[in-house]
């Protein structure tokens, strides 16, 4: 089954209040959407996961009218869990109605970033997968970013790699080249994925970085 991670760029008037506060203020580092509710009800029920001032992120959805209620539970210093209800409108419906469709599954969670991006990974079959992403609106630029076979284990942990960093990091762990002391060089992963010393050890250096970045995005870096 294919999977597609989807990043979407909204412009400023489209961009949602509080999605715009990340980009204005420094002091909300991460705003992810964990759960949704969509029901054919002018509320929408959503558990989001906020990292930063939860102080100035709260004021901000009193500010919204569509913010209906809301609730707050903190889980360490600076992260919390938000679980809100809000009205939706037009530009959700443009966004989310292309994907509600039979052979489409989005799969939470729904990162939003600066630059009114927000990253998303869908699921489903190739016709209904394309129709979703050709109705979605015209002025939310629609960028893939991968293209694979869907394993839900890779939402536990995907720094993003490609198949072919992939392949060399599978590669060097089942030759022993990160066992200490080392049991392998570089050389014999380059022989088990067919390629070139050089390439292999770029393939190595580039799966490690990425690797490392996504652990380390995992949690507060002091």
């Amino acid at each position: 089954m294919k999977y597609l991670r989807v990043e979407l760029r909204y412009p400023p008037d489209l961009m949602h209040p509080i999605h715009r506060l990340i980009d204005e203020s420094d002091a909300v580092d991460r705003d992810v959407l964990l759960h949704g509710t969509v029901l054919d009800e002018p509320d929408d029920t959503f558990l989001f996961y906020v990292e930063g001032d939860i102080d100035v992120y709260t004021d901000a959805l009193r500010s919204v009218d569509r913010i209906r209620q809301f609730e707050v539970t903190r889980i360490d210093e600076s992260g919390h869990y938000v679980f809100l209800t809000q009205r939706r409108d037009a530009v959700d419906d443009a966004t989310f109605d292309p994907l509600q469709r039979t052979g489409v599954v989005v799969v939470p969670p729904i990162d939003f970033r600066p630059n009114g991006i927000a990253r998303l990974t869908v699921i489903g079959n190739g016709g209904p997968l394309r129709d979703a992403l050709a109705e979605l609106p015209e002025r939310i630029e629609t960028t893939v970013l991968r293209i694979g076979e869907y394993d839900w284990r890779q939402d536990l942990f995907d720094p993003g790699l490609t198949d072919r960093q992939f392949d060399a990091l599978a590669a060097a762990v089942e030759s022993g080249y990160y066992e200490s002391p080392r049991e392998a060089t570089v050389e014999a992963v380059a022989e088990r994925i067919d390629a070139s010393t050089s390439t292999a050890s770029e393939h190595l250096r580039k799966a490690e970085s990425a690797v490392m970045a996504a652990f380390m995005d995992l949690r507060e870096v002091p």
